[in-house]
């Protein structure tokens, strides 16, 4: 199978590589082949690792994807994640600093943004200028049934705290509302190519997946979460607002707009009282797309029972397809 890199630049190409090898959604493989950051991380990619298309898809389904956002720094949220992924059986294999620009929040999240208000993009704004955020890379135990990034997505738990179940990671760090929930978790391999462009650049996405994994990561991910604290923590909790939106938002909540406000108090009360969503419609990628992950593992039905009784440290773990337990 060939190792030409400029293959991915065909996007037909690319969107049967994904349908085959890292996504169960359909519009995700032709939205995200029509994408050029999308095709040149796939290009930078297999072309620094010399990959065919089977090695390039098994390596990324070997992989997870979460970002560590600046709201998870401030509110010391990192530990407690990490610890829970570890009872998944997932560890940070490689970690390193990014600065989440407007033009990249408006790009990963492009496919949801578009039923967004306009109050809860600039809340997304005002959440990432706080600090730098922290990309982790986890990888997964051998016995992990379906890939990483799919354990990950649908053990996150959902935005909107009402319909959480109580063992989603949600709501262990207990995010209050759909602004403040800690961390991005990509939902699928091919998610994980989209975001790490997207977050590194094409050729920054190449070096981390490519990173020698020899040990777990943890201890520096949690020293870099301190350092971004220490040394941004105290400037990021203060900001001015200036956008119209907001100014008006936190005129209707009954608090002060002129001059220095607390970010994480302002990110708190207006993420509970504006509006999120301006119609109509869906968002254009509504569901997260794992399904398929599940079901060919034989798990579809289990899927809560499995990652619910793992995340809770349960004793008593189901039984798996061909005997074993989660």
């Amino acid at each position: 199978m060939t190792t030409d890199s400029s293959r991915f630049f065909d996007w037909q190409y690319t969107q049967t590589f994904c349908d085959e090898r890292i996504t169960s959604y359909a519009d995700k493989a032709r939205l995200y082949s029509l994408e050029a950051t999308f095709r040149e991380s796939l290009h930078a990619y297999s072309r620094a690792g010399a990959l065919d298309d089977a090695t390039l898809g098994r390596q990324t389904c070997a992989m997870g994807l979460g970002l560590f956002r600046p709201d998870a720094i401030a509110h010391g949220k990192v530990e407690a994640a990490l610890a829970y992924f570890a009872r998944l059986g997932l560890r940070p294999t490689y970690c390193t600093v990014t600065q989440v620009a407007p033009h990249m929040v408006r790009d990963v999240w492009r496919y949801q943004l578009n039923v967004a208000s306009g109050e809860r993009v600039c809340l997304l704004d005002l959440l990432f200028d706080a600090t730098p955020s922290l990309l982790v890379l986890f990888g997964a135990d051998s016995d992990i049934p379906v890939p990483c990034a799919a354990l990950m997505a649908d053990s996150k738990g959902e935005a909107d705290p009402d319909i959480r179940e109580g063992w989603e990671l949600r709501s262990h760090l207990g995010s209050p509302h759909r602004i403040e929930v800690y961390m991005h978790i990509a939902d699928e391999p091919i998610d994980v190519v989209r975001d790490g462009g997207i977050l590194l650049g094409p050729d920054g996405f190449a070096t981390a997946m490519l990173a020698p994994r020899d040990g777990d990561e943890t201890s520096r991910v949690l020293r870099l979460a301190q350092e971004i604290e220490r040394d941004h923590g105290a400037r990021g909790r203060q900001c001015v607002i200036s956008d119209e939106l907001l100014l008006s938002a936190l005129a209707d909540a009954g608090l002060p707009a002129e001059g220095p406000v607390d970010r994480w108090r302002t990110l708190r009360v207006l993420g509970d009282t504006c509006e999120m969503y301006a119609g109509p419609g869906e968002n254009v990628i509504c569901a997260p797309g794992t399904d398929m992950w599940w079901e060919r593992a034989g798990l579809l039905q289990q899927r809560t029972e499995y990652l619910s009784s793992r995340a809770l440290g349960a004793e008593s773990r189901p039984t798996l397809p061909g005997g074993g337990t989660a």
